[in-house]
Protein backbone atom coordinates (compact mmCIF):
# COMPACT_ATOMS: atom_id res chain seq x y z
CA UNK A 1 0.00 0.00 0.00
CA UNK A 2 1.65 3.41 -1.18
CA UNK A 3 1.07 6.12 1.55
CA UNK A 4 0.09 9.39 0.41
CA UNK A 5 0.10 12.41 1.53
CA UNK A 6 -3.76 11.62 2.03
CA UNK A 7 -3.69 8.23 3.52
CA UNK A 8 -1.31 9.48 6.38
CA UNK A 9 -3.76 12.52 6.69
CA UNK A 10 -6.45 10.11 7.37
CA UNK A 11 -4.16 7.59 9.45
CA UNK A 12 -3.05 10.75 11.70
CA UNK A 13 -6.67 11.49 12.68
CA UNK A 14 -7.72 8.04 12.91
CA UNK A 15 -5.36 7.01 15.47
CA UNK A 16 -5.29 10.80 17.18
CA UNK A 17 -9.17 10.43 17.51
CA UNK A 18 -9.59 6.74 18.48
CA UNK A 19 -5.96 7.63 21.34
CA UNK A 20 -7.82 10.75 22.78
CA UNK A 21 -11.21 8.80 23.69
CA UNK A 22 -9.09 5.48 24.70
CA UNK A 23 -6.25 6.84 27.08
CA UNK A 24 -8.26 9.51 28.81
CA UNK A 25 -11.15 6.42 29.10
CA UNK A 26 -8.86 4.27 30.66
CA UNK A 27 -8.08 7.06 33.25
CA UNK A 28 -11.69 7.80 34.29
CA UNK A 29 -12.60 3.90 34.47
CA UNK A 30 -9.63 3.77 36.98
CA UNK A 31 -10.60 6.60 39.02
CA UNK A 32 -13.81 5.02 39.40
CA UNK A 33 -12.53 2.04 40.19
CA UNK A 34 -10.18 3.00 43.06
CA UNK A 35 -13.22 5.23 44.00
CA UNK A 36 -10.47 8.48 43.57
CA UNK A 37 -12.05 12.05 42.57
CA UNK A 38 -12.10 13.02 39.48
CA UNK A 39 -11.10 16.58 38.27
CA UNK A 40 -12.26 17.92 35.22
CA UNK A 41 -8.90 19.52 35.34
CA UNK A 42 -7.01 16.49 35.10
CA UNK A 43 -9.20 15.53 32.38
CA UNK A 44 -8.95 17.96 30.14
CA UNK A 45 -5.44 17.87 30.49
CA UNK A 46 -4.90 14.10 30.12
CA UNK A 47 -6.99 14.59 27.06
CA UNK A 48 -4.98 17.78 25.35
CA UNK A 49 -1.47 15.86 26.02
CA UNK A 50 -2.60 12.33 24.91
CA UNK A 51 -3.53 14.47 21.90
CA UNK A 52 -0.55 16.28 21.43
CA UNK A 53 1.57 13.27 21.92
CA UNK A 54 -0.26 11.06 19.80
CA UNK A 55 -0.72 13.76 16.97
CA UNK A 56 3.50 14.09 16.92
CA UNK A 57 4.89 10.61 17.15
CA UNK A 58 1.88 9.54 14.59
CA UNK A 59 3.35 12.20 12.38
CA UNK A 60 6.82 10.85 12.71
CA UNK A 61 6.35 7.69 12.47
CA UNK A 62 3.97 7.63 8.92
CA UNK A 63 6.36 10.17 7.33
CA UNK A 64 9.18 7.94 8.76
CA UNK A 65 7.42 4.50 6.84
CA UNK A 66 6.97 7.20 3.79
CA UNK A 67 10.50 7.69 3.76
CA UNK A 68 11.81 3.94 3.72
CA UNK A 69 8.27 3.45 1.61
CA UNK A 70 9.65 5.46 -1.10
CA UNK A 71 13.31 4.19 -0.73
CA UNK A 72 13.40 0.78 -0.15
CA UNK A 73 10.64 0.08 -2.63
CA UNK A 74 10.53 -3.71 -3.44
CA UNK A 75 14.22 -3.83 -1.54
CA UNK A 76 13.89 -7.94 -0.72
CA UNK A 77 15.32 -6.92 2.95
CA UNK A 78 12.11 -6.27 3.72
CA UNK A 79 12.71 -7.46 7.80
CA UNK A 80 15.62 -6.22 8.24
CA UNK A 81 13.97 -2.17 6.91
CA UNK A 82 11.18 -3.15 9.05
CA UNK A 83 13.75 -3.62 12.34
CA UNK A 84 15.44 -0.13 11.47
CA UNK A 85 11.53 1.42 10.79
CA UNK A 86 10.72 0.04 15.18
CA UNK A 87 13.81 1.15 16.04
CA UNK A 88 13.50 5.08 14.67
CA UNK A 89 10.14 5.09 15.20
CA UNK A 90 10.63 4.00 18.66
CA UNK A 91 13.34 6.67 19.40
CA UNK A 92 10.74 9.26 17.54
CA UNK A 93 8.36 8.36 20.37
CA UNK A 94 10.84 8.54 23.20
CA UNK A 95 12.30 11.87 22.06
CA UNK A 96 8.80 13.22 21.46
CA UNK A 97 7.37 12.25 24.62
CA UNK A 98 10.37 13.61 26.61
CA UNK A 99 9.88 17.27 25.21
CA UNK A 100 6.28 16.81 25.21
CA UNK A 101 6.41 16.07 29.02
CA UNK A 102 8.97 18.93 29.92
CA UNK A 103 7.24 21.76 27.94
CA UNK A 104 3.62 20.50 29.48
CA UNK A 105 5.55 20.55 33.09
CA UNK A 106 7.24 23.96 32.52
CA UNK A 107 4.08 25.57 30.80
CA UNK A 108 1.78 24.19 33.94
CA UNK A 109 5.02 25.97 36.07
CA UNK A 110 5.05 22.20 38.45
CA UNK A 111 8.70 20.74 36.90
CA UNK A 112 9.91 18.77 40.13
CA UNK A 113 12.95 21.24 39.82
CA UNK A 114 16.47 19.37 42.21
CA UNK A 115 14.28 16.91 42.63
CA UNK A 116 16.38 14.40 39.97
CA UNK A 117 14.85 10.77 41.39
CA UNK A 118 11.50 12.28 40.66
CA UNK A 119 12.16 14.07 37.20
CA UNK A 120 13.88 10.86 35.69
CA UNK A 121 11.24 8.50 37.16
CA UNK A 122 8.96 10.77 35.78
CA UNK A 123 10.27 10.59 32.11
CA UNK A 124 11.03 7.05 32.12
CA UNK A 125 7.18 6.43 33.08
CA UNK A 126 6.25 7.90 29.98
CA UNK A 127 8.84 7.11 27.64
CA UNK A 128 7.97 3.28 28.57
CA UNK A 129 4.05 3.72 28.34
CA UNK A 130 5.31 5.68 24.89
CA UNK A 131 7.22 2.52 23.64
CA UNK A 132 4.77 0.32 24.51
CA UNK A 133 2.03 2.12 22.20
CA UNK A 134 4.41 2.69 19.59
CA UNK A 135 5.45 -1.15 19.48
CA UNK A 136 1.67 -2.11 19.18
CA UNK A 137 0.57 0.39 17.27
CA UNK A 138 3.46 0.52 14.63
CA UNK A 139 3.31 -3.66 14.58
CA UNK A 140 -0.52 -3.25 14.41
CA UNK A 141 0.39 -0.64 10.78
CA UNK A 142 3.16 -2.94 9.36
CA UNK A 143 0.62 -5.76 9.81
CA UNK A 144 -2.47 -4.10 8.05
CA UNK A 145 0.06 -3.01 5.53
CA UNK A 146 1.47 -6.89 5.11
CA UNK A 147 -2.35 -7.91 4.75
CA UNK A 148 -2.98 -5.21 2.02
CA UNK A 149 0.23 -6.05 0.07
CA UNK A 150 -0.74 -9.65 0.15
CA UNK A 151 -4.30 -9.35 -1.12
CA UNK A 152 -2.90 -7.08 -3.77
CA UNK A 153 -0.34 -9.41 -4.83
CA UNK A 154 -3.21 -12.35 -4.82
CA UNK A 155 -5.43 -10.10 -6.85
CA UNK A 156 -2.82 -8.87 -9.19
CA UNK A 157 -1.54 -12.78 -9.51
CA UNK A 158 -4.92 -14.09 -10.01
CA UNK A 159 -6.34 -11.05 -12.73
CA UNK A 160 -2.53 -12.12 -14.85
CA UNK A 161 -3.94 -15.77 -14.35
CA UNK A 162 -7.00 -14.81 -15.63
CA UNK A 163 -5.50 -12.75 -18.71
CA UNK A 164 -3.36 -15.34 -19.16
CA UNK A 165 -6.41 -17.93 -19.76
CA UNK A 166 -7.97 -16.14 -21.93
CA UNK A 167 -5.49 -15.16 -24.07
CA UNK A 168 -4.66 -18.92 -24.00
CA UNK A 169 -8.13 -19.68 -25.11
CA UNK A 170 -8.78 -17.10 -27.47
CA UNK A 171 -5.54 -18.16 -29.37
CA UNK A 172 -6.86 -21.71 -29.19
CA UNK A 173 -10.08 -20.66 -30.59
CA UNK A 174 -8.68 -18.43 -33.28
CA UNK A 175 -7.41 -21.77 -34.36
CA UNK A 176 -10.78 -22.70 -35.66
CA UNK A 177 -11.54 -19.82 -38.20
CA UNK A 178 -8.46 -21.24 -40.25
CA UNK A 179 -9.61 -24.90 -39.81
CA UNK A 180 -12.91 -23.96 -40.92
CA UNK A 181 -11.83 -21.85 -43.69
CA UNK A 182 -9.39 -24.13 -45.27
CA UNK A 183 -11.61 -27.70 -45.45
CA UNK A 184 -14.79 -25.43 -47.02
CA UNK A 185 -12.48 -24.13 -49.54
CA UNK A 186 -11.49 -27.49 -50.29
CA UNK A 187 -15.34 -28.81 -50.42
CA UNK A 188 -15.65 -25.16 -52.94
CA UNK A 189 -13.17 -26.30 -54.66
CA UNK A 190 -13.83 -29.71 -55.48
CA UNK A 191 -17.49 -28.56 -56.67
CA UNK A 192 -16.39 -26.37 -58.55
CA UNK A 193 -14.63 -28.80 -60.87
CA UNK A 194 -17.78 -31.32 -60.70
CA UNK A 195 -20.72 -28.90 -60.14
CA UNK A 196 -20.66 -25.38 -60.80
CA UNK A 197 -24.27 -24.67 -60.23
CA UNK A 198 -23.46 -26.17 -56.73
CA UNK A 199 -21.02 -23.94 -56.11
CA UNK A 200 -22.93 -20.88 -56.91
CA UNK A 201 -25.56 -21.95 -54.06
CA UNK A 202 -22.35 -22.94 -51.49
CA UNK A 203 -21.13 -19.88 -52.09
CA UNK A 204 -24.60 -17.97 -51.07
CA UNK A 205 -24.69 -20.46 -48.08
CA UNK A 206 -20.99 -20.57 -46.80
CA UNK A 207 -21.65 -16.63 -46.40
CA UNK A 208 -24.21 -16.82 -44.10
CA UNK A 209 -22.43 -19.48 -41.87
CA UNK A 210 -18.92 -17.65 -41.72
CA UNK A 211 -20.80 -14.90 -40.29
CA UNK A 212 -22.04 -17.07 -38.24
CA UNK A 213 -18.29 -17.65 -37.30
CA UNK A 214 -17.62 -14.31 -37.18
CA UNK A 215 -20.15 -13.64 -35.18
CA UNK A 216 -19.08 -15.96 -32.44
CA UNK A 217 -15.25 -15.14 -32.42
CA UNK A 218 -15.45 -13.15 -29.44
CA UNK A 219 -17.17 -15.73 -27.32
CA UNK A 220 -16.36 -18.32 -25.31
CA UNK A 221 -19.49 -20.32 -25.05
CA UNK A 222 -22.54 -20.24 -27.00
CA UNK A 223 -26.13 -21.84 -26.40
CA UNK A 224 -26.73 -25.46 -27.42
CA UNK A 225 -29.65 -23.71 -29.70
CA UNK A 226 -27.38 -21.37 -31.23
CA UNK A 227 -25.01 -24.18 -31.98
CA UNK A 228 -27.78 -26.21 -33.79
CA UNK A 229 -28.87 -23.90 -35.74
CA UNK A 230 -25.85 -23.29 -36.92
CA UNK A 231 -25.16 -26.87 -38.17
CA UNK A 232 -28.24 -27.41 -39.29
CA UNK A 233 -27.38 -24.00 -42.09
CA UNK A 234 -24.35 -25.95 -42.05
CA UNK A 235 -25.43 -29.48 -43.09
CA UNK A 236 -27.60 -28.11 -45.76
CA UNK A 237 -24.81 -26.80 -47.29
CA UNK A 238 -23.10 -30.27 -47.29
CA UNK A 239 -26.30 -31.50 -48.66
CA UNK A 240 -25.32 -29.44 -51.68
CA UNK A 241 -22.31 -31.70 -52.19
CA UNK A 242 -23.34 -34.79 -50.89
CA UNK A 243 -27.00 -35.08 -51.78
CA UNK A 244 -28.49 -38.12 -50.05
CA UNK A 245 -25.14 -39.67 -49.74
CA UNK A 246 -25.50 -38.04 -46.10
CA UNK A 247 -27.92 -38.66 -43.19
CA UNK A 248 -27.88 -37.06 -40.60
CA UNK A 249 -30.25 -37.55 -37.20
CA UNK A 250 -30.24 -34.89 -34.50
CA UNK A 251 -32.15 -35.94 -31.63
CA UNK A 252 -31.74 -32.95 -28.77
CA UNK A 253 -34.14 -32.71 -26.34
CA UNK A 254 -35.49 -28.94 -25.53
CA UNK A 255 -34.38 -29.01 -21.96
CA UNK A 256 -30.74 -29.17 -23.06
CA UNK A 257 -30.95 -26.20 -25.55
CA UNK A 258 -30.32 -23.41 -23.00
CA UNK A 259 -27.01 -25.16 -22.16
CA UNK A 260 -23.76 -24.09 -23.25
CA UNK A 261 -21.08 -25.14 -25.52
CA UNK A 262 -17.80 -24.02 -27.68
CA UNK A 263 -18.94 -22.16 -30.66
CA UNK A 264 -18.40 -24.30 -33.57
CA UNK A 265 -17.54 -27.22 -31.52
CA UNK A 266 -20.44 -29.48 -32.98
CA UNK A 267 -19.26 -28.12 -36.33
CA UNK A 268 -16.21 -29.61 -36.18
CA UNK A 269 -17.18 -32.85 -35.56
CA UNK A 270 -19.98 -33.35 -37.91
CA UNK A 271 -16.76 -31.85 -40.36
CA UNK A 272 -14.80 -34.34 -39.17
CA UNK A 273 -16.71 -37.81 -39.95
CA UNK A 274 -17.65 -36.05 -43.88
CA UNK A 275 -13.70 -36.08 -43.72
CA UNK A 276 -12.34 -39.02 -42.92
CA UNK A 277 -15.51 -41.51 -43.81
CA UNK A 278 -16.82 -42.42 -47.82
CA UNK A 279 -19.78 -41.40 -47.92
CA UNK A 280 -22.41 -42.72 -51.03
CA UNK A 281 -26.01 -43.38 -52.00
CA UNK A 282 -25.12 -47.00 -51.91
CA UNK A 283 -23.39 -46.47 -48.65
CA UNK A 284 -25.12 -43.45 -47.02
CA UNK A 285 -22.87 -41.84 -44.21
CA UNK A 286 -25.18 -41.95 -40.46
CA UNK A 287 -24.20 -40.02 -38.40
CA UNK A 288 -26.06 -39.05 -35.33
CA UNK A 289 -26.42 -36.45 -32.47
CA UNK A 290 -27.88 -36.91 -29.56
CA UNK A 291 -27.56 -36.45 -25.44
CA UNK A 292 -26.34 -38.70 -23.13
CA UNK A 293 -25.22 -38.65 -19.49
CA UNK A 294 -24.59 -34.95 -19.81
CA UNK A 295 -22.34 -35.03 -22.63
CA UNK A 296 -23.59 -34.20 -26.38
CA UNK A 297 -22.68 -37.52 -28.49
CA UNK A 298 -22.02 -37.17 -32.07
CA UNK A 299 -21.88 -40.46 -33.61
CA UNK A 300 -21.08 -41.90 -37.25
CA UNK A 301 -20.52 -45.78 -38.86
CA UNK A 302 -17.19 -46.14 -40.54
CA UNK A 303 -16.34 -46.31 -43.40
CA UNK A 304 -13.37 -45.04 -43.72
CA UNK A 305 -11.49 -43.65 -46.84
CA UNK A 306 -8.69 -45.28 -48.25
CA UNK A 307 -6.65 -42.49 -48.84
CA UNK A 308 -6.08 -40.34 -45.98
CA UNK A 309 -7.57 -36.70 -46.78
CA UNK A 310 -5.35 -33.73 -45.98
CA UNK A 311 -5.26 -32.00 -42.38
CA UNK A 312 -4.17 -29.65 -40.40
CA UNK A 313 -3.90 -31.97 -37.37
CA UNK A 314 -5.42 -29.65 -35.14
CA UNK A 315 -9.14 -29.92 -34.62
CA UNK A 316 -9.65 -32.29 -32.31
CA UNK A 317 -6.78 -30.91 -29.92
CA UNK A 318 -8.58 -27.64 -29.92
CA UNK A 319 -11.71 -28.72 -28.73
CA UNK A 320 -9.54 -30.55 -26.13
CA UNK A 321 -7.26 -27.39 -25.35
CA UNK A 322 -10.81 -24.77 -25.11
CA UNK A 323 -12.40 -26.80 -22.67
CA UNK A 324 -9.67 -27.27 -20.41
CA UNK A 325 -9.88 -23.64 -20.35
CA UNK A 326 -13.77 -23.95 -19.53
CA UNK A 327 -14.11 -26.78 -17.17
CA UNK A 328 -12.99 -29.67 -15.36
CA UNK A 329 -14.63 -31.91 -17.88
CA UNK A 330 -12.89 -33.12 -20.81
CA UNK A 331 -14.08 -34.52 -24.01
CA UNK A 332 -13.79 -37.76 -25.37
CA UNK A 333 -13.15 -39.41 -28.97
CA UNK A 334 -12.94 -43.43 -29.06
CA UNK A 335 -13.53 -45.38 -31.80
CA UNK A 336 -15.71 -49.37 -31.66
CA UNK A 337 -15.72 -52.03 -34.36
CA UNK A 338 -18.28 -50.20 -36.32
CA UNK A 339 -18.70 -46.60 -35.30
CA UNK A 340 -16.63 -43.29 -34.38
CA UNK A 341 -17.72 -41.47 -31.03
CA UNK A 342 -17.61 -38.07 -29.79
CA UNK A 343 -18.21 -36.94 -26.35
CA UNK A 344 -18.41 -33.04 -25.47
CA UNK A 345 -19.98 -32.43 -21.88
CA UNK A 346 -22.56 -29.91 -21.47
CA UNK A 347 -21.65 -27.15 -19.46
CA UNK A 348 -24.47 -25.57 -17.06
CA UNK A 349 -23.62 -22.43 -16.53
CA UNK A 350 -21.98 -19.67 -18.88
CA UNK A 351 -18.45 -18.30 -18.00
Amino acid sequence: MHLTRKVIIKAIALVCICTTIIIPSVYLISNWLNNTEIVVNEILLNITFTFVVTLSITSANLFTFRFFENKYAGHKGYWRIFLVEMFITSVNAAVIISIIVYLFYIVLGEFPKGQNEKVAALFFENIIVALIVNAIACGLAEAYIIFRRWKETLILTERLQREKAESQYIALKSQVNPHFLFNSLNTLSSLIRTSPDKAIGFVDKFSKIYRYVLDSSDKMLITVRQELDFINSYIFLQKIRFGDAINIDIQIESEYMNDFIPPLSLQLLVENAFKHNEASQEAPLQVKIFVENSNIVVMNNLQMKRIRPESTGIGLKNLQARYNQLCDAMPEFYTTEKQYIAKIPLIKDEQ
